[in-house]
């Protein structure tokens, strides 16, 4: 019989999984588009978002137990099924190549700078294949460990940073203008619409999701936008942390505990794979069971299809600044217009009666 999970362990496992996008990648991209105003765009951002997770609530409401394929090819067909999904395979493509790169530049940058791009690629994605290829139970169990201790390091670094912070740097508000804080509130929108996963994992829940649960998962995930955006300004001010790659890892080099200890960034390290293992396992996982939903027994060859396609642009060593600013300028406007189309688009099947016969 196929595993089924818990709302608490799904909760837990997206938290780690989204939340390394939100709390540490998106983050200069959102200081850089609203700067000293990016609290704002997190808040508008939020705002929208909860209209948003309220259709995509319906949607999952409508799915129950039913896989997102099947729930598809009842309304619309083979064909409209094929096409949905496929348009879902190229936004989890991107973000896995996305994660990938992002987390394997960091690792050069900050901790291996002399060791062979390929070697540092090869042996992360290593790692996050072998968690696909075991199963969901794998990646859901590793992150109901993980979380509470990236969670107490979280709420250790801003306990152990404050007095390096100026909140005052914050002030004046509403400096920049309505155009970046809607940039801004963009990339938050953006960054947070990976909740769609949640239509490919509902299936394998003991109970299907309720609002209120959403809710909770939707605030935990804008916290951990806010709370080391926050944290950048006030350290290293609006300009400084705006040139920054990861801000967020930066204030990890200003903890000092009493006279003697620091430079404890290994514990960032810890944060950083505990997240991005869990993330890219997640979203290899989510793409091979979209592409085989009807050949299981081709499940392992996709797989690896896959590993080896979202590890492409890293092994190429493109530029990071180009591929930067890249996703400065396209991905996050691709993300927010894919998300707000996938849910309407969804929400307007939810109304087509089931097929006779189907499920």
């Amino acid at each position: 019989m196929e595993s089924t999970f818990s709302r608490r362990q799904i909760l837990f496992m997206l938290l780690l999984s989204l939340g390394i996008s939100n709390h540490v990648f998106i983050i200069p991209h959102l200081i850089q588009a609203a700067g000293r105003d990016s609290w704002f765009s997190i808040l508008l951002g939020y705002v929208v978002l909860l209209g948003w997770s309220l259709i995509l609530y319906l949607v999952l409401k409508s799915m129950r137990a039913t896989t997102i394929n099947d729930w598809l090819k009842d309304r619309i067909g083979k064909f409209g099924s094929w096409l949905v999904c496929g348009v879902m395979v190229l936004y989890l493509l991107i973000l896995g190549i996305l994660i990938i790169f992002d987390t394997t530049r960091n690792i050069n940058i900050y901790l291996l700078p002399r060791t062979p791009n390929a070697v540092v690629v090869l042996s992360f994605v290593l790692v996050s294949y072998s968690a696909a290829r075991s199963g969901l139970k794998t990646i859901v169990y590793m992150s109901t460990v993980l979380l509470p201790i990236v969670w107490l390091l979280g709420i250790g670094i801003s306990i152990f940073t404050m007095n390096s912070k100026d909140y005052g740097i914050i002030h004046p508000f509403f400096v920049e203008g309505l155009g970046p804080n809607l940039h801004g509130g963009m990339i938050v929108f953006g960054g947070s619409i990976e909740l769609l996963v949640l239509l490919l994992l509902q299936h394998k829940m003991s109970k299907p999701i309720n609002y209120g649960t959403l809710f909770v998962l939707l605030t935990l995930l804008i916290g951990l936008v806010a709370g080391p955006t926050l944290g950048s300004l006030s350290a290293f001010g609006p300009a400084e942390a705006g040139n920054m790659r990861f801000p967020a890892f930066e204030q990890w080099r200003l903890v000092m505990i009493g006279d003697y200890i620091s430079h404890v960034d290994f514990l960032a390290v810890f944060q950083l794979m505990a997240g991005s293992i869990t993330r890219s396992a997640l979203l290899l996982h989510l793409l091979s069971e979209l592409i085989t939903s009807r050949f299981p027994k081709y499940r392992q060859t996709v797989l690896g299809c896959c590993t080896a396609l979202v590890s492409i642009p890293s092994l190429m060593q493109i530029s990071d600044i180009k591929m930067q600013e890249a996703t400065h300028r396209y991905f996050y406007t691709f993300a927010f217009i894919f998300g707000i189309a996938m849910l309407a688009a969804l929400y307007i099947f939810s109304f087509i009666p089931k097929k006779k016969g189907g499920y």
